[in-house]
């Protein structure tokens, strides 16, 4: 008889611990940060993403030929920002020039934008290609998109067992 008790406890401890898996699985949410190329509809990357998470899109002004780093940032609310932006100017002023820092001779920092932003997007560079930095680590953007391919960058909820099932059937 107690082997009979402890069997069905054992039992029944499995059977919630595999129904709170499943709700967890099933009903926390996970934010995936989306890099496609929407021209071929091919990802670039899908991962999870946190707040604080930030993303760096470095490239070349196609008018001036000069440098310009945009700064993106994971809020608390898993929405997109856009922080500041880094470039190279042989001109005075610009947008926001209260806001804006002399880094180097024709280098300036404008902070303090904090502009949400449900998706960003851009034209990959043919000549001067876009660089992508997600938390530091470099992306090979090229290495699925080519130049004048639409790149965009979103952020959206998913199921955990979604995911874990989108990535399971996956090709990309």
């Amino acid at each position: 008889m107690r082997q009979i008790t402890k069997r069905r406890l054992s039992l029944v401890g499995a059977s919630i611990a595999l129904v709170l898996t499943m709700a967890y699985l099933g009903l926390y949410p996970l934010h995936i940060l989306s890099i496609k190329d929407v021209s071929n509809n091919k990802t670039v990357l899908q991962v999870a993403t946190t707040p604080g998470d930030n993303l760096w899109i470095v490239f070349v002004n196609s008018v001036e030929g000069l440098p310009v780093a945009d700064h993106f940032v994971v809020n608390d609310n898993y929405e997109i920002l856009f922080t500041e932006t880094i470039f190279q100017a042989p001109y005075a002023g610009y947008d926001h020039a209260e806001r804006s820092e002399a880094l180097a001779p024709n280098t300036t920092k404008i902070s303090g934008y904090d502009r949400h932003m449900e998706e960003i997007t851009f034209y990959a560079g043919y000549t001067f290609k876009h660089m992508l930095f997600l938390n530091g680590n470099w992306l090979p953007l090229y290495e699925v998109a080519q130049g004048g391919d639409l790149i965009r960058v979103t952020i959206k909820k998913s199921s955990r067992m979604a995911s874990l099932l989108r990535r399971i059937v996956s090709h990309d």
